[in-house]
């Protein structure tokens, strides 16, 4: 009689091993990933390029609030981090979106307050009770920053596009507010719905006065060219009602954006 075979033992639990392999190599990844962050030799910067490359993931691509801290994903995970030990940033690389407002904030309201006081003095505070264009200047937030926005009727002649005389002074406080700023600009130049008197176009005298305000930062108050930037929007873009005369006073204006790059970071003080 022939001896009954034993049945064949099934391992369950053969993906143990593939597990463990990866875990191993992942594991090697990060020590690799941690030793070139501590190392600040050309060698190691080539071969984090190479790793950098070779994920085809740029650092800029990566959202900056992944790129905060230890607690945060992205590659930033390792940028304060030695050992076990968690090291204090000497310098805010990569602000969060809560330090950005709270810098805009604070910016945004000391530029208010000095607009306040140099052009209008202590006792002509806005007034709740006075249309809108009693105020030649308005400061207001915007989604990346905040804006001045700036009366057409104040500042230009009907149809020209340079500064009246008699407004270069407010001009040139606005300009040295801005000018402590430092930061990028943005000028903007809107008409009403009315054709301009001449051969030039809504779209002409809406760009010609952005541009020239640009020219005359970079001139007079020495603005860096490379932070400034102009554009028309002729009546594309009205804050009114074109049909009635002080909607169309209110859509002719200069709004200039100051801009906040959430990569980059400068100290509010």
């Amino acid at each position: 009689m022939a001896k009954a075979k034993c049945p064949e033992f099934e391992n369950h639990e053969r993906w143990l091993v593939s597990y463990a392999d990866m875990v191993t190599l992942l594991f090697a990844v990060f020590v690799v990933l941690f030793a070139l962050k501590e190392d600040g030799s050309k060698a190691s910067q080539d071969a984090a390029g190479s790793l950098q490359e070779s994920f085809n993931k740029p650092l800029e691509d990566i959202p900056v609030e992944h790129r905060v801290g230890p607690t945060e994903q992205g590659f930033g995970i390792f940028e304060h981090m030695r050992g076990n030990s968690v090291r204090p940033p000497l310098t805010k690389k990569f602000p969060g979106l809560t330090d950005n407002i709270k810098i805009i904030e604070e910016e945004m309201n000391r530029v208010h307050m000095q607009i306040e006081e140099r052009l209008y003095g202590p006792e002509k505070f806005p007034d709740a009770r006075k249309p809108g264009e009693e105020r030649i200047v308005a400061v207001e937030r915007t989604k990346d920053g905040f804006k001045l926005r700036l009366l057409a009727r104040h500042f230009y002649d009907p149809g020209d596009t340079h500064i009246k005389r008699g407004a270069l002074k407010d001009l040139n406080t606005i300009a040295k507010i801005l000018r402590e700023l430092g930061r990028p600009i943005m000028i903007e130049g809107h008409t009403d719905s009315s054709p301009p008197q001449g051969d030039q176009s809504n779209w002409d005298l809406s760009a010609l006065r952005a541009t020239h305000v640009l020219q005359y930062l970079v001139r007079e108050h020495n603005f860096p060219a490379t932070k400034l930037g102009a554009s028309g929007y002729a009546d594309t873009r009205p804050m009114a009602n074109n049909s009635t005369e002080q909607g169309r006073v209110l859509n002719r204006r200069i709004e200039i954006k100051v801009e906040y790059d959430p990569n980059t970071h400068q100290d509010s003080e």
